[in-house]
C-alpha cells in the first residue's frame, strides 16, 4: 500500500469508535464505515472533519471524503512537477478544491489504496483539468476553479510509477 493511502486509512481509523470497520468505498467516496452504529449521536462531522474528512450518513453507513488539507498536504511535499501532466497543472496549485476535485482525489486515492480503475481515473482527471483549463482562459479570477487538480495529477503520477 503506498505511504500516502496509509496516512489517510491511519487518520481516518484513529477518529473511529474501536470496532468499527474501515473499508475502501465503492462509490464515490474514499471509505465508508459503521461508525455510526457506536454512537449515532456523536458529531462525525467534527470529529472526521479534525481528522482532515468530510463525511455524510447514508443507509446508516459513514463514507468519508478527504478534506483540502491532504491534497494541500500532497501539493506541498511535491513542489517539483515529476511529469508532463502535472507541469500543466501546477498553476492549479495552491487552489481551494471543489467537490469535484475531492471526489477525483478520492476517486484516485483508492486506486493507490489498491483498488482498479486507475486508466479510468488518468482519462477523468484529463476530462476535467480540459474543461477547467477551458473555463479558466475565460475566467482566470475564479479562486477555487481547477483546485486539487494538481494534487490528483500527482496522483495520477504515483499510480503510473506503481504500474509500471
Amino acid at each position: 500500500m503506498h505511504s500516502l493511502a496509509q496516512m489517510l486509512r491511519t487518520a481516518a481509523a484513529a477518529a473511529l469508535p474501536g470496532g468499527a470497520f474501515l473499508r475502501r468505498d465503492r462509490g464515490d467516496a474514499l471509505f465508508v464505515t459503521d461508525a455510526p452504529r457506536f454512537g449515532d449521536r456523536m458529531d462525525w462531522a467534527g470529529l472526521l472533519f479534525e481528522a482532515g474528512f468530510y463525511c455524510a450518513v447514508s443507509g446508516g453507513l459513514l463514507r468519508l471524503w478527504p478534506a483540502g488539507i491532504w491534497l494541500s498536504r500532497l501539493e506541498a511535499a511535491c513542489p517539483e512537477p515529476p511529469d508532463d501532466l502535472c507541469q500543466s497543472l501546477s498553476r492549479f496549485r495552491g487552489r481551494d478544491p471543489d467537490g469535484e476535485s475531492l471526489k477525483l482525489f478520492a476517486f484516485g486515492m483508492r486506486c493507490l489504496d489498491g483498488g482498479d480503475g486507475a486508466a479510468r481515473f488518468d482519462r477523468k482527471l484529463r476530462q476535467r483539468a480540459a474543461a477547467c483549463l477551458r473555463l479558466n482562459a475565460m475566467d482566470p479570477s475564479e479562486p477555487t476553479l481547477g483546485g486539487g487538480l494538481y494534487a490528483c495529477a500527482l496522483l495520477d503520477h504515483e499510480l503510473e510509477v506503481q504500474n509500471r
